[in-house]
């Protein structure tokens, strides 16, 4: 393809992003109006963009259809690939704002241990990319104790699984924010019985099965008994208790045991084929993960890290996968 081929031309130097954007934008609007009053602009403005856009290329990447617009194939592509592009950009933004504003000093961050490890190493490892002038502590133990220590001055950010009752009114310090939510999700080992994902699955066929529970008196352990209990089933007297998701997952691997996890602590290990997620109806009010803070007490550091909770949090999101 030579040089002077229009495509070629545009995605060398005819391309502008305020082309995606606008693209982007129209896929999800649908109307130039819409797209215009986005911007802030008159929508011939949007008109004109989109028309620029079609001389450089030479095709036609939207179709009128009524009062709207809708994208033709290859407007598709674009914005598929715009999109990305302009996440790229934004998380490239986010790097270079950190990095400029020379954030320093220390986070000092507590979990407990049902939190996704991914959602805590990404988020370090986003921290450390942006801050490389902070430094970070982590510590593992109950909420009770987290908030604790928050309370002592030993922790600037909290993660738990639990809302807690008067965070966040008007007489309150202690704020909370929900950061994701995802279900817990049953499953059972690669060579465990119920392993195979060519196997139907009902609620009848846990029965006898040995269980991984959450701990005793723990709210995840109330969830899964009234969950099983509709269906006449409880946990056998052989259930292990166990609040570690490295053990459950090392244990469920070993093939004798069925449990819940959460969807992004099973996904990996199904698509490594290790276990599977059952097709039973997930576990919904487990799913929350809960960041806390004290009002007044966060520095910049805690606040940045507090940024790439949420960023991270949002990637986590954007995966799914399907029980079978």
């Amino acid at each position: 393809m030579s040089n002077s081929d229009p495509i070629e031309r545009f995605f060398r130097s005819g391309l502008k992003l305020p082309h995606l954007r606008i693209l982007v934008s129209l896929a999800d609007l649908g109307q130039v109006t819409r797209v215009a009053a986005a911007f802030h602009v008159t929508q011939p403005a949007i008109s004109k963009q989109i028309a620029e856009i079609e001389d450089a290329l030479g095709v036609a990447v939207v179709n009128r259809v009524g009062n709207a617009l809708e994208l033709t194939g290859i407007g598709q592509v674009i914005v598929s690939c715009g999109r990305e592009v302009l996440r790229h950009i934004e998380l490239a933004k986010r790097d270079v704002s950190a990095l400029a504003s020379g954030t320093a000093g220390h986070v000092r961050v507590g979990a407990v241990v049902t939190i996704p490890e991914p959602l805590i190493a990404n988020s370090v490892q986003l921290f450390i990319r942006r801050a490389p002038s902070a430094s970070l502590s982590f510590a593992e133990s109950t909420l009770d104790r987290l908030i604790r220590m928050m309370d002592d001055g030993e922790l600037d950010i909290a993660l738990g699984r639990n809302r807690i009752a008067g965070a966040n009114s008007a007489q309150s310090t202690l704020k909370q924010e929900i950061l994701h939510r995802e279900p817990f999700v049953f499953v059972a080992g690669a060579h465990h019985p119920l392993g195979d994902p060519d196997r139907p699955t009902t609620w009848a066929d846990l029965r006898g099965c040995r269980w991984i529970t959450p701990m005793h008196g723990s709210p995840a352990y109330a969830t899964l008994v009234e969950a099983l209990a509709v269906h006449d089933l409880t946990p056998d007297p052989g259930a292990v208790e166990s609040s570690s998701l490295a053990l459950n997952v090392a244990l469920i691997r070993s093939g004798d045991f069925v449990s819940i996890l959460p969807m992004s602590v099973a996904r990996p290990q199904v698509m490594r084929g290790n276990m599977r997620v059952l097709p039973l109806p997930p576990l919904q009010p487990l799913g929350e993960i809960v960041a806390y803070w004290r009002l007044g007490s966060t520095t910049p550091a805690a606040q940045l890290f507090n940024a790439c909770l949420k960023e991270v949090s949002s990637d986590l999101l954007g995966e799914r996968i399907e029980a079978g």
